[in-house]
This record gives structure tokens, C-alpha cells and sequence, in this order.
């Protein structure tokens, strides 16, 4: 029985192993001041991107996270014309220090429906 209980133990860590993380989008409400520099960041909403919608999820993103997006969107300089946009950031929530999640190479663009595209700078 011990033998079972063992086995067991060993195939669940085996698989929360190899279980892809849940990555969530986080929406920002970004403001920047004439110079292109970031002004405010404010948590929009979280969406889950599997679900192919824009409804936010009830996920808690922390302080950790919000900082380390705010000093990834510092080293952007966002042009003149730009003063109200909304961009994204993915998030883990086994890392929550970590704000330059890019889950695929290539280019960071992604589109979430209702003819809103969000884009955020390559890291």
C-alpha cells in the first residue's frame, strides 16, 4: 500500500512538472507626458487569453507585479501623439516579480477580439 501511495506521490510531482504555466493578460490604462515618458499605470483588468475574450478574470495581480511592469514600460519612449493607451503585459502567477513574460518568439503583438489589437515592447 505504501508502495502505491509512493507512486502516486511521485506521478503528481511528475506532472505538475511538465504542466504548462497559466498565463494570464494583464490590460494597463498608461498615460505618458509630452517628453513620451510614462506617467501613470493603472491595472485595467486581467483577462485569461485561452478563453478567446476580452471578459476579465477575478485574478489578483500583486504589487510586485505592477512595479516590475511599470519599470519594463520605463525603458519604452512612447511618442508625442500618445498620451492615453491601454497595452498589456502577460502574467505568471508563479512569478509574480516578473513582467517580461513573452510566452512565444517572435513578434509581441496579439489581437483579443472586438477590433482591439494591443501591442507591448519586445523585452
Amino acid at each position: 500500500m505504501r508502495y502505491v501511495a509512493f507512486l502516486l506521490m511521485v506521478a503528481g510531482l511528475v506532472h505538475a512538472q511538465s504542466a504548462p504555466p497559466k498565463l494570464y493578460a494583464v490590460i494597463f490604462d498608461v498615460t505618458v507626458n509630452t517628453a513620451g515618458k510614462l506617467e501613470t499605470l493603472k491595472v485595467a483588468k486581467v483577462i485569461d487569453p485561452s478563453t478567446h475574450t476580452t471578459d476579465a478574470v477575478n485574478v489578483t495581480v500583486p504589487d510586485s507585479y505592477v512595479s516590475a511592469a511599470r519599470a519594463l514600460l520605463m525603458k519604452t519612449k512612447y511618442g508625442p501623439d500618445r498620451t492615453h493607451f491601454n497595452t498589456y503585459l502577460f502574467y505568471d502567477p508563479a512569478r509574480p516579480n516578473r513582467a517580461d513574460i513573452d510566452p512565444q518568439s517572435g513578434p509581441a503583438v496579439a489581437s483579443f477580439g472586438h477590433g482591439w489589437t494591443f501591442h507591448h515592447p519586445a523585452t
